[in-house]
């Protein structure tokens, strides 16, 4: 199965939160449209108040204090008390990118993500959370990741 690493919150609230899409500089490959994807939680985080900021940047100025809101009340709802407790260099689940779209064309995307102009949002369905994380490297890009590995942690 392939699969494609993401830094937290964002691995999580694509599985279990609002999150819809995930913003790329690139097209989703034709290959990877409509197949199960492995998403696997990189071992970096993102900052909240980085993220907040990176998002109000994006998103006419939006204030910084709203975007902090979103993305806290979002990982909350998702059951992690901090970001902390969100898992990191593991496999947590999988989704199917059922397409890619001009990041500007991406409809109800809440702004979790970068929807700047010239980026691409490609649209998850179907997703499925692992009952544990299952520890593995990750990579840049899409990599590969056992069938087995998944079908024994399901």
């Amino acid at each position: 199965m392939k699969a494609i690493s993401i830094w937290q919150p964002h691995a999580s609230l694509l599985l279990v939160g609002p999150k819809r899409y995930e913003t790329r500089g690139w097209r989703l490959p034709r290959s990877i449209v409509g197949t199960r994807v492995a998403i696997h939680a990189a071992k970096a985080t993102g900052d909240l108040m980085e993220l907040a900021q990176y998002v109000s940047d994006r998103n006419d100025g939006a204030p910084v204090e709203e975007a902090f809101d979103r993305y806290l009340r979002a990982i909350l709802a998702a059951g992690f008390r901090t970001l902390r407790e969100m898992p990191l260099g593991c496999i947590i689940g999988s989704v199917v990118f059922k397409e890619s779209v001009p990041s500007e064309l991406a409809e109800g995307h809440g702004n979790f993500g970068d929807f700047s102009p010239g980026r691409f949002a490609w649209m998850a369905a179907d997703a499925r959370l692992l009952p544990e994380p299952v520890p593995f490297r990750g990579m840049q890009g899409f990599f590969d990741v056992p069938d087995e590995l998944i079908a024994e942690a399901a």
